[in-house]
């Protein structure tokens, strides 16, 4: 990937890390942090094992003493932050909390100073209008009971910071899907160690529920599994100090989520002048390090540095997928896949209910576009199916779930027909025109999907509040495909070599090389 994308990529990771303070609001009190930490980061390895297997046991092989020793320290940081981080939380509110925790962007660029490395004007003063911004936040809304978690916090930022220093300089020289498995994995042993002796029970001591279980699970695929190998690609093009910076923006979708969703989903937050000032000021700080007048030419440079390890591997779906001789049982397996994948990522989020029966929080959206674009009409139907299933499945089958079925397969299929058919040129997002076209054309696919569903609930249930329903419709349809599919499109075609499927590509063209 580019700069620009790196940044992009590493924008969409605050934002999925945002997420981090609501699903806490969801595991109930008493739930030690050492289990949160030791469960989600296991889930996450788990997952990236199981697709990444054979890749990451070529990547081990390559450099085994060196990039174990590597991965345990990379773990033990990750284990230790992330318990600090949710010990420190329940000191404060959902925004405050997320303010003292970007404390790291004042701490980072100290340290790099002491260990004597350059850092550009530019840096710093973003980093200084970042520091202005949690003071002018945090001081009037913290008093005498805040201080343990403060010093908490700082401790953390501490640690974030040395994590981060070290994950820039091994994602540059190791592949980075190796390294996040490898580090959350050491991470959920650390974890389990003082959570055995704390609580020697441990797996049998939580209070297991559907809200509990879904929210680990949401945790440890997209704030674990998804987000860490995304901020490992991206920060090979990124200093850690322009990192930690653009990390500061977690602030700003943190006090958005306090402030607008509904209090049965995260505890409110009122929104008050220092507030707005602070979020400001990290805005600006950000915007000074991101916006360039005129990119250098390797900023512009896409380079994929593990294609070595991408030839020597060969995923078992690809492998099936090429034993198949015919064209329709291709694409019915395709199908049956990307049904699976959809029902995974959005079962989890049914606890996230913004209108009981009708509509929740909805991170599931983010395959619409990716669906459309790279796997044609069997990836149209398979959103369009996957909907009417979770409706099936979650007792939300009404007469409104046709206008549903049909709006799940339009929002793909116009992508699809946009991006693929209509266009000349190959499908990339590599430059900022194509990647405000692509927010465009969500923008677009999102509105069309309000003005079909919102009309059939309003028809035949008058009672549901049709303006709360179409603004959740439209949320759920533009900012997840923007914030996580843009991310996950270039992470899956700039990196892992992945190129949207033609009609023709699922008759007879080898997948072995495209699903490495």
């Amino acid at each position: 990937m580019n700069k620009r994308q790196a940044n992009i990529c590493l924008i969409a990771v605050t934002f999925i890390w945002s997420f981090e303070v609501i699903i806490h609001s969801i595991i109930p009190e008493g739930v030690s942090p050492f289990a949160t930490a030791c469960v989600t980061s296991l889930i996450g390895a788990a997952l990236l094992w199981a697709y990444f297997f054979r890749r990451i046991g070529i990547a081990i092989k390559k450099q085994r003493v060196l990039f174990i020793r590597r991965i345990v320290l990379l773990g033990v940081l990750n284990c230790l932050y992330n318990v600090l981080y949710l010990i420190g939380l329940e000191y404060f509110d959902v925004s405050i909390g997320a303010f003292t925790a970007s404390m790291t962007v004042v701490i980072l660029p100290v340290m790099l100073l002491l260990v004597k490395r350059t850092m550009k004007l530019r840096t710093w003063i973003s980093a200084g209008c970042v520091f202005a911004g949690i003071v002018v936040a945090v001081i009037p809304n913290i008093g005498h009971e805040h201080l343990p978690g403060i010093i908490i916090m700082v401790v953390g930022a501490l640690v974030r910071a040395l994590f981060i220093v070290k994950l820039n300089d091994y994602a540059r020289v190791h592949d980075p899907v190796t390294l996040t498995t490898g580090f959350t994995a050491v991470s959920a042993l650390a974890s389990f160690i003082p959570w055995v002796i704390v609580e020697p029970t441990t797996f049998l001591a939580l209070p297991y529920s559907p809200r509990l279980i879904a929210s680990y699970f949401v945790f440890g695929y997209f704030i674990v599994a998804f987000a860490m190998v995304l901020n490992c690609y991206a920060q090979r093009r990124a200093t850690a100090a322009q990192a930690t910076i653009i990390y500061s923006t977690e602030i700003i979708f943190t006090t958005i989520w306090a402030v607008f969703l509904p209090d049965s989903i995260i505890d409110p937050v009122d929104i008050s002048p220092s507030l707005i000032v602070g979020c400001a000021l990290v805005v600006l700080g950000n915007c000074i390090e991101i916006i360039r007048r005129k990119p250098k030419p390797e900023d512009e440079a896409v380079t994929r540095q593990d294609d070595d390890i991408m030839i020597q591997t060969s995923h078992p779906f690809a492998v099936i997928l090429d034993k198949l001789q015919l064209p329709w049982a291709r694409k019915a397996l395709v199908f049956i896949a990307l049904i699976c994948v959809y029902l995974v990522i959005a079962m989890p989020f049914t606890v996230l209910s913004v209108i009981p029966g009708f509509t929740d929080v909805r991170p599931v959206h983010m395959l619409y576009p990716v669906y459309g674009i790279f796997f044609g009409i069997p990836g149209c139907f398979a959103t369009a199916m996957g909907n009417l299933i979770m409706d099936i499945v979650t007792d939300s089958l009404r007469w409104s779930s046709i206008a549903g079925f049909i709006a799940a397969f339009l929002y793909p299929y116009m992508m699809y027909i946009f991006w693929t058919r209509l266009l000349k040129s190959p499908f990339n997002l590599r430059s900022l025109r194509r990647i405000a076209q692509f927010a465009v054309s969500i923008i677009l696919c999102a509105i069309i999907m309000v003005f079909i569903i919102t009309p059939a609930v309003g028809f035949h249930y008058g009672d549901v509040d049709l303006i709360l329903f179409a603004v959740s419709v439209f949320g759920n349809c533009t900012l997840f495909p923007i914030f996580f599919a843009t991310p996950f499109i270039i992470l899956i075609q700039e990196e892992l070599g992945f190129e949207p499927m033609s009609h023709e590509s699922l008759e007879k063209e080898s997948f072995l090389k495209r699903l490495s």
